[in-house]
């Protein structure tokens, strides 16, 4: 028994042109790479553990997004994105620099300086950004 052939390996990963590969212990999903920490820290060491894995905060595209990464939390205690305000009378923004669309999602809470937004049952909420929680973080499939 020779075990299944690499064409049979690569099918689920590989789609049109090219495959898509996520690192151990990522989980992959449409183009991208998602990775949901073990400990609870503060949403900017979070940001920075991030920035380690050469990658960034959960930025949340759509709704079907964010069911997903309810899949990966399992609807656990609030799990920290990539969302925040900076200074007063700041709008909410992605780590990225963009605004967030707030036709597609409402973050429930005030928006006061120092505070973060944190993922839990399919809401974003507004949390105090030194509370201690899990975060997930995002980059890009590699193609191969």
């Amino acid at each position: 028994e020779t075990g299944p052939a690499p064409a049979e390996i690569r099918a689920p990963l590989c789609r049109g042109s090219g495959c898509k590969l996520c690192p151990r212990h990522w989980v992959p999903h449409r183009d991208k790479c998602y990775w949901l920490s073990e400990e609870n820290q503060y949403w900017s060491r979070g940001r920075d553990d991030c920035s380690r894995r050469r990658s960034h905060l959960l930025v949340i595209q759509d709704r079907e997004e964010l069911e997903f990464t309810q899949k990966i939390t399992g609807n656990q205690i609030p799990v920290w994105i990539g969302l925040n305000i900076t200074s007063p009378g700041r709008k909410w923004t992605w780590v990225d620099g963009s605004p967030l669309n707030q036709t597609l999602f409402k973050v429930s809470g005030p928006a006061e300086e120092n505070s973060c937004a944190a993922v839990k049952k399919n809401q974003i909420k507004s949390e105090i950004c030194n509370t201690d929680y899990k975060w997930i973080c995002q980059k890009e499939a590699v193609l191969i």
